[in-house]
């Protein structure tokens, strides 16, 4: 059965139309605390500690919540550094500090 390209165009301009899906969830405990940025920033201004928003989290007062460390949401939030701070081990041919023979 052939399929023409005028059906195959009609299709696309369809599929482009579509909207976004609307999401219910997210995949992480990283992503949900990246939705909650400003919130949590405002509260380490506020003087609140890591510790302190993890335990705000928590509980959403609806018997919800993210469980999670103080210190993870510091990890998720903190700015990831460019490049790598280890030294690179230095490559030497096998055998090059035997003696010769």
């Amino acid at each position: 059965m052939a399929i023409s390209i005028e059906t195959i165009e009609r299709l696309k301009t369809k599929l482009k139309a579509v909207p976004p899906k609307p999401r219910t969830e997210v995949e992480s405990k990283k992503e949900a605390v990246l939705m909650l940025r400003a919130e949590v920033e405002k509260l380490k201004r506020d003087g609140y500690d890591w510790n302190d928003v993890a335990a705000l989290i928590a509980d959403d007062g609806q018997g919800g919540g993210i469980e999670v460390k103080g210190s993870s949401i510091k990890a998720f939030l903190s700015t990831p550094r460019m490049g790598g701070t280890r030294r690179k081990k230095a490559t030497a041919d096998a055998g090059e500090n035997w003696p010769k023979v």
